[in-house]
């Protein structure tokens, strides 16, 4: 039954229970609070003029500021609970005293402050019960939940219109009082009743840490205005309670007017708050969770001010009691339906501390400033200037102008602190993984050279060996070292660095005592000096072949009178072709000097690239780059498929730039080239950072490949963020994101038939949620691509977090800023509190083809063109025995990805075994 009921609001699991007991205690308050206005007007009306209104709200906003002064450091020394039971117990205990006064010591002095205090109690005890809603509720419970809680507070307005017209004539004006103490007393238990739902609600969920709050009304009000986004609130409800103040005062005027008699205007204000509140739940109801899920909050913010445009027009108009009802009810009814509700959504984002005093200042400090500031306005141009009931409508268009402003910004803002709140949580996620160095890397690496350990050292030098731009003063020290493979290495790097000023301690080295330290000072001066090998041989004795070797390339190739190039290529060629026990340092040696050499041994260096040695291939990939070798890029490309190549590669063709982008373009887009190739290609363009280069990656958008397609938008995420002035087919980009969108419900609908099968194998549940996660990331990807100001990227980090506030603040983000045919299709897909069965729904509604079961499931999954999603239709049909779709197994055999080869090879041993 429960469950029906939630369903039927649009409610999750366990919604309906929480949000109960808040719609009571919004009841309770807003019935408490309605009573206190029939009795406050009606008192002070019966002993004071219309025209003395003013001075009644002028003082309620002076006394509001000292209240609430009191009431911020009374906050900052207990708990939310707390406070909330102690302001019940004394809002119920005046109540008491009043009614005491008022029926046994009636005194001139009582109606006034209790005209004040009824103010302020409107405006508290209501803002602590949406307080403690934004408290204990996240973005997105607050869009569900909300619209029932504003419900409790329109029933607690036709419930106290009642309860007074019958009670008024009954008992008398005075005796609503004790009403009011009775509706708050019953309050204490719901409180202590939402704190327990709450506490119980976020255990196993991570919770953003508290936030300092201000500690009284000077830093309340300082933290207000230094906020843009606090400021657009804050002149949002100032604007509407100057409005709101402007209007009740007319409908009074009137109301007294036409009804003089006390009891009487009792039962017509009853009357009046009875009939509002019904129409204000007939609203609720039928219009406000409608719009504010269709529209969001802002069309929903503007809503009332423009209802008050045509309503004013009436008032001025006519000026008949229908028309100041019909003005006073336009604003009741929108008030306290769709603008609260709109105007609440506004609090959310806040960090629950700051929210918490910040909250209480704006709905009860300035909310005051307007209803005083209207007080002050009415006195003026009414008691001064004469102007009538009817004429203060002027005033109130005028007024409305600057609301609809307001609302503007207010709803600007809005959308601008939710991209802040996500994009913040993705810059600390990405502060969490990033490594922290205590010291400076200089300072790492000078204390690891200078270690007494020659393996300690040894590793270094092997980890600055991979960077060309070595700290060189650093490592020269280490040519002095007393262990030989520790000068060896030390030579080795330098050379890699093409460091020039150390080669007289080099050529000193020549004479060093170890045979491995004479070879690699050989080389380094092949590679840098000016010598004759042959001379130096035979004045220095010893060194390895492949130097030897080496030295004799460098000097028969040297432009000059002893250049020779045909016998340079001989011995290269022999260099380069040599497997003896010294056959991976001559090669790797070979491919060095073909970087140095005259650029006339390419069949040489070619071949090089395709040797089984990595260091070799490694080498030859830099001479490629030395040479500017374009002409060898196929062969650098085939080397992608070596993940120990791939970082060497991507530099190399990053380097060469734009005149790689026709070749990579041919490779990305053709099927026949391994896809593991292809998938490392995007990176390489991204790189390549040209419009052409954007090009090519639009162009491929559209791939089969699930992985690859996610290389490329990735790549083209890459692209934008470093060159936003690149452009890209926006069109395609929309007709990606909506296949892609379309595939994940796809995927929904196979789940859901699959549901059984998955719970009794937990690999293929492990590799179909992959996918999925998968395809969001695609999704999301898309959309950064095609609205990269709009930080759709910190939204899907967001989405990731164990967070329920940090998940739901994302989901509110993209509610607010996706289009509306993406809204709907996609924030669905991305709640969490959305089932499995609801999602399938959804994709029935919007995909052609059903999936009637399982086996119709798996076959789907096997017949995709999703290389990914192809794999687990294998896997399945092999671990359930699908016999009927060994066929499509067959098929999953000569594909080219190597990864469903496998599983189709496995399904198919698993079949013929069953």
């Amino acid at each position: 039954m429960i469950r029906s009921i939630e369903q039927a609001l649009n409610f999750r699991p366990g919604e309906l229970r929480r949000g109960v007991p808040l719609f009571a205690y919004l009841f309770l308050v807003i019935a408490s609070y309605l009573v206190g206005r029939v009795v406050r007007d009606s008192l002070f009306l019966s002993r004071f003029q219309a025209a003395q209104l003013p001075y009644a709200d002028i003082a309620t906003a002076l006394t509001a500021g000292v209240v609430v002064a009191v009431y911020i450091r009374v906050g900052r020394r207990y708990s939310l609970r707390s406070l909330l039971l102690g302001s019940l117990l004394l809002f119920a205990s005046n109540c008491v005293v009043f009614w005491v006064l008022a029926r046994f010591y009636p005194v001139s002095w009582l109606y006034p402050m209790i005209y004040a205090w009824d103010g302020i109690f409107g405006v508290l005890a209501p803002t602590q019960v949406w307080t403690l809603a934004n408290h204990v509720l996240t973005t997105r419970e607050a869009r569900r939940i909300f619209g029932l809680l504003a419900g409790g507070g329109i029933v607690g307005g036709i419930f106290a219109g009642l309860f007074s017209k019958v009670v008024a004539k009954a008992f008398g004006t005075e005796s609503l009082l004790l009403g009011m103490a009775l509706f708050l007393s019953l309050c204490l238990p719901l409180v202590v009743q939402i704190w327990r739902q709450h506490q119980k609600a976020v255990q196993g969920s991570a919770e953003a840490p508290a936030e300092q709050g201000p500690r009284n009304l000077r830093e309340s009000m300082g933290l207000v205005f230094a906020s843009t986004y606090l400021r657009a609130i804050a002149a949002l409800i100032w604007v509407s309670s100057f409005v709101t103040e402007v209007i009740d005062w007319q409908f009074k005027a009137v109301a007294k007017e036409f009804i003089p008699v006390k009891d009487h205007l009792a039962a017509f204000f009853g009357d009046f708050t009875f009939y509002a509140g019904i129409l204000t739940l007939v609203v609720q109801l039928l219009v406000t969770s409608r719009l504010l899920r269709r529209v969001g909050i802002g069309v929903a913010l503007f809503t009332l001010p423009v209802g008050l445009v045509a309503a004013s027009g009436g008032m001025l108009l006519t000026g008949t009691l229908f028309s100041a009802i019909l003005l006073r009810g336009t604003d009741w009814v929108w008030r306290h339906s769709i603008d609260k509700s709109s105007v609440e959504l506004l609090y959310l984002p806040l960090p629950s501390r700051v929210k918490l005093q910040v909250k209480w200042f704006i709905d009860t400090v300035i909310w005051r400033m307007g209803t005083g500031l209207g007080g002050v306005t009415v006195l003026l141009f009414v008691t001064y200037l004469g102007l009538s009931a009817r004429q203060m409508s002027w005033v109130g268009l005028v007024l409305v102008g600057g609301w609809l402003a307001a609302a503007w910004v207010a709803r600007q803002q809005y959308v601008a602190t939710l991209t802040e709140i996500v994009r913040e949580h993705r810059l600390e996620a990405d502060r969490a993984i990033a490594p922290v160095l205590d010291r400076s890397t200089a300072d790492v690496l000078a204390a690891n050279l200078s270690a007494s350990d020659p393996n300690e050292v040894l590793c270094t030098l092997s980890i600055l060996g991979s960077d060309q731009q070595a700290s060189y003063p650093q490592i020269r020290v280490l040519l002095n070292h007393p262990a030989a493979e520790v000068r060896k290495k030390a030579i080795s790097v330098l050379d890699a660095g093409g460091d020039k000023a150390v080669l007289p301690r080099i050529e000193f080295l020549l004479q060093d005592p170890s045979l491995e330290v004479r070879t690699e000072a050989l080389l380094y001066l092949v590679h840098y000096g000016h010598l004759d090998p042959l001379e130096r041989i035979q004045q220095l004795g010893d060194f390895a072949d492949f130097s030897i070797h080496s030295a004799m390339v460098a000097f028969l190739a040297r432009s000059g009178e002893y250049q020779n190039l045909e016998f340079a290529r001989q011995l290269l060629a022999g260099m380069v072709t040599e497997n003896g026990p010294e056959g991976k340092s001559t090669r790797i040696e070979a491919a060095r000097l073909l970087g140095i050499v005259p650029d006339k041994f390419d069949p040489l260096l070619a071949q090089l690239l395709a040797d089984t040695d990595v260091e070799v291939v490694r080498e030859a990939i830099l001479s490629v780059w030395k040479l500017q070798k374009r002409r060898l890029v196929p062969e650098l490309l085939d080397r992608l498929a070596d993940p120990r190549l791939i970082a060497d590669v991507t530099e190399v063709l990053t380097r060469l730039g734009n005149s790689t982008v026709g070749r990579l373009r041919d490779h990305l887009s053709d099927p026949a080239v391994p896809i593991e190739v292809r998938r490392e290609i995007p990176a390489i363009l991204a790189n390549v950072g040209t419009q052409l280069a954007c090009n090519v990656l639009v162009e491929c958008l559209l791939d089969a490949d699930s992985r690859l397609r996610l290389r490329v938008v990735s790549a083209l995420n890459s692209l934008h963020h470093l060159h936003p002035e690149l452009e890209c087919d926006a069109e395609i980009l929309e007709m990606l994101l909506a296949a892609e969108i379309l595939g994940h419900y796809r995927s929904y609908q196979i789940l859901e038939r699959l549901e059984t099968m998955l719970q009794s194998d937990e690999s293929l549940a492990g590799a179909l949620s992959e996918s999925l996660k998968q395809e969001v990331e695609r999704i999301f990807r898309v959309l950064d691509v095609l609205y990269p100001h709009d930080n759709f990227s910190s939204a899907y980090v967001a989405l990731q977090s164990k967070s329920l506030i940090v998940h739901d603040n994302a989901l509110e983000f993209l509610d607010n800023v996706l289009k509306s045919q993406f809204r709907k299709m996609l924030v669905p897909l991305l709640d969490s509190k959305v089932s499995l069965a609801e999602r399938a729904t959804i994709a029935n509604q919007l995909v052609p083809a059903r999936i009637e079961n399982s086996e119709q499931a798996v076959a789907v999954l096997v017949a995709s063109n999703d290389p990914c999603l192809r794999s687990c239709g294998a896997y399945a049909v092999g671990i359930f025995g699908l016999k009927s779709l060994e066929h499509e197994l067959n098929r999953c055999l000569d594909h080219l990805d190597p990864l469903l080869r496998e599983t189709a090879r496995q399904a198919k041993l698993r079949l013929q075994r069953s």
